[in-house]
């Protein structure tokens, strides 16, 4: 699997193109502020097939353009406790937008999942095996994506270099976030890349020995 990462929108929010060994299939994790003009564009000129868009969590920053990527033949998962923040954005408008008063109604597009998420869950997307973690604690709804053949897993914002989601946003909880962590993150093998929803890459072993937030 190829792995490529934009940094979008306001707050510099990953989105990964991941495309099939054999080049022909493409899926995308998250869906930012100019994800939908920056990769959808890419994505035709290879020629690629759009499978599935994966939402590690339904805040606004990773979700915000998944409604294009879903037109463009996408089939979108995510968590269940999430559903209101994905599917039903504009009743949270006055609250994003007293954060970002810079914001207009072309930020605000629900999307319909297809299939919702639980611990334990397991899809195949691009010819790979994906294992579905949740991991609650800066979002109810927040999953982590793990390929073992790849040894790497799409953490959204449980988890980052060296730090943590923040818990100080509506519905988040810090024991509940530690907790996921250890026991969700810090049990994949220590080699595992962490690709986290914003900065750069990690691994389970650092972070378990050098998190400050987040000890085992």
């Amino acid at each position: 699997m190829k792995i490529e990462v934009w940094s979008l929108g306001p707050f510099e929010t990953n989105a990964y193109l991941l495309t099939a060994e054999n080049g022909k299939d493409c899926c995308v994790v998250d869906a930012p502020r100019d994800a939908a003009k920056t990769l959808l564009p890419e994505i035709k000129k290879r020629g690629l097939k759009l499978t599935h868009i994966l939402i590690t969590h339904g805040h606004w920053d990773h979700m915000c353009d998944a409604h294009a990527f879903a037109t463009a033949g996408a089939q979108v998962l995510a968590h269940k406790d999430d559903q209101q923040l994905i599917e039903n954005i504009k009743a949270y408008r006055s609250r994003y937008e007293s954060m970002m008063p810079f914001l207009t109604e072309s930020d605000f597009h629900s999307v319909k999942v297809n299939q919702w998420l639980n611990q334990g869950d397991s899809f195949e997307a691009i010819g790979l095996n994906f294992e579905v973690r949740h991991v609650p604690g800066h979002c109810p709804g927040s999953l982590l994506f793990y390929s073992a053949q790849e040894k790497c897993a799409f953490v959204g914002d449980a988890i980052f270099k060296g730090s943590v989601g923040r818990t100080d946003l509506p519905n988040g909880n810090w024991n509940e976030l530690l907790k996921s962590i250890r026991t969700q993150v810090y049990t994949l093998p220590e080699d595992t890349v962490l690709l986290p929803g914003h900065g750069g890459k990690t691994t389970v072993g650092d972070e378990k020995k050098s998190n400050p937030y987040a000890k085992p």
